[in-house]
């Protein structure tokens, strides 16, 4: 069974919510619908009768978060179709879906492929079989081929279904259609946030070319120090606020073990109310934090814990001020309107005899991430412990992670205009390492390809762990951002590198 992680609670989420500015909700995306045919040859009161059932379909799909701009009947000219393209992105349309009614006549076609290429709107072409056993009265199939003709021909992005009206895979191709164009549209112009302003020491697979994140994806990014939202902390958050927070962490049945010391919890829990309410007041859709050094040497404690609480509000932190881990966060939450829950680890263990691979990090995760029935531990950082754990400081929690499906994606550092990706599920295991661990089956593919592709092309250090089999949605969200997927290698356990090409 497939868990619905927004139906869970993080540990204090309830608590951190009422003391920080509220997020603002997300903007309505319109979907334009526009039913196209010809009744000089075909049967027009059909055409009418299944354009009124593709309407029925469009609108028991779409989201919350949606309007669907649509007429009572289909259209048929050129000068119909440009009235109706040019109203629907006057009242906002982000989105097309064309139903093919019937045959068309071909400057119709030619006049949707100009429009299109001179409009940034991701385009569905849909259409089914019809009833056979006498005339052809619709033709449906060969539309659908002449119109894409046309705008394969005039270069123009498309993407299509053939499905009949109430399939699984009709809902399946709509719904994902309409997700992932509603989050290209949201994400451009959107703005996230690196707090800390650059990379940790070395780490230069996390930065990323921000004009060829714009390119590829419209988001803006802005940079503040550590001092300006510790500050933002030491102004907004007292002892009253932040004192009862930490009392229910300690409280929660879910925590078992805590070794962080009290001054450590008041301030990563004041950190993480800083954070959040800092991001909802500006409008970020997510954060990078640079995690490391200056926490642990000039503010005495461990960031990990306090994205963790910021997690469990719906706003995505990436460790360690990774700018590609980080995106690929915000499109997964955009893609599925936060169900995904993703989280950032690294591909630390493998056990190919068993088919499986480790993915694990310090402790940042969201609470809801915990998997049923155990407890999460709060701890001081474990790789600091491995220097010197007198010295070492909290909070993290720390804790196996749920079960069930999972994509993990990273775009790739210097530009993000590639991407790997590949699905599995989170199984049974033990605790390999102190920290948030997930041991996961390959679904396509297997631990030594998976690992062999890593190496090879020398990927990032860093991968984004999502809930749920959304591959083929972060395909669709790639197409239409011109984002290339690395092709996965052939199962070794020794190779060669890629060299990356660094245009973008």
């Amino acid at each position: 069974m497939t868990i619905n992680f927004l139906e869970r609670k993080g540990l204090v989420e309830d608590l951190m919510k009422k003391a920080i500015s509220a997020p603002a909700p997300r903007d309505n995306v319109a979907i334009g619908l526009i039913g196209i045919g010809f009744e000089l040859h075909f049967d027009w009161e059909k055409a009418k009768a299944s354009y009124t059932q593709a309407q029925q379909q469009m609108q028991a799909v779409m989201t919350t978060s949606n309007t669907l701009l649509a007429e009572p009947s289909p259209i048929q000219t050129r000068e119909e179709l440009l009235a109706l393209l040019n109203s629907y992105a006057a009242k906002g349309m982000k989105a097309l879906v064309i139903y093919q009614a019937s045959y068309i006549a071909g400057d119709l076609a030619m006049a949707l492929a100009t429009w299109l290429r001179n409009n940034d709107i991701p385009m569905l072409s849909w259409s089914h079989t019809e009833v056979t056993g006498g005339n052809l009265t619709a033709n449906r199939l060969c539309g659908q081929n002449f119109l894409l003709n046309n705008l394969a021909s005039m270069d123009v992005k498309y993407s299509w279904v053939f499905a009949e009206p109430g399939a699984e895979t009709l809902n399946a191709s709509l719904d994902r259609f309409i997700r992932v164009a509603s989050a290209k549209a949201r994400m451009k112009f959107a703005k996230i946030l690196m707090v800390g302003g650059m990379r940790v020491p070395g780490f230069y697979d996390c930065e990323l070319n921000e004009m060829s994140i714009s390119k590829h994806f419209g988001l803006d990014v802005d940079r503040v120090d550590l001092a300006t939202v510790w500050l933002h902390g030491e102004k907004s958050f007292n002892a009253e606020v932040v004192n009862p927070i930490v009392e229910a962490l300690l409280a929660s049945p879910k925590l078992g073990e805590n070794s962080v010391n009290e001054k450590e919890l008041f301030l990563s829990v004041r950190l993480a109310l800083a954070v959040g309410d800092y991001a909802n007041q500006q409008g970020y859709i997510g954060v990078a934090l640079k995690n490391w050094p200056e926490l642990f040497e000039q503010y005495g404690i461990a960031g990990d814990g306090a994205g963790a609480l910021v997690q469990d509000l719906g706003l995505p932190i990436a460790d360690e001020s990774d700018m590609g881990a980080l995106l690929t966060m915000v499109t997964f939450n955009e893609m599925t309107l936060g169900a995904s829950l993703p989280t950032l680890m690294d591909f630390s263990y493998v056990d190919h005899a068993s088919n499986k691979v480790g993915m694990w990090h310090c402790g940042g995760s969201s609470t809801k991430l915990l998997r049923e029935g155990t407890t999460l531990d709060m701890r001081n950082h474990s790789i600091l412990d491995n220097f010197d754990p007198k010295e070492s400081c909290g909070m993290l929690v720390e804790f196996l992670q749920e079960t069930g499906p999972v994509t993990i994606a990273k775009y790739q550092y210097p530009h993000a205009s590639t991407v790997f990706a590949f699905e599995g599920d989170i199984v049974d295991s033990p605790m390999r390492y102190r920290g948030c661990y997930g041991e996961v089956a390959p679904k396509d593919t297997c631990s030594k390809s998976i690992a062999a592709s890593v190496m090879n092309h020398g990927m990032d250090h860093h991968w984004i762990m999502a809930r749920g089999h959304v591959l083929d949605d972060l395909r669709e969200f790639n197409y239409w951002t011109d984002v290339s997927e690395l092709k996965t290698s052939a199962p070794a356990t020794t190779g060669r590198g890629l060299p990356k090409k660094l245009d973008y």
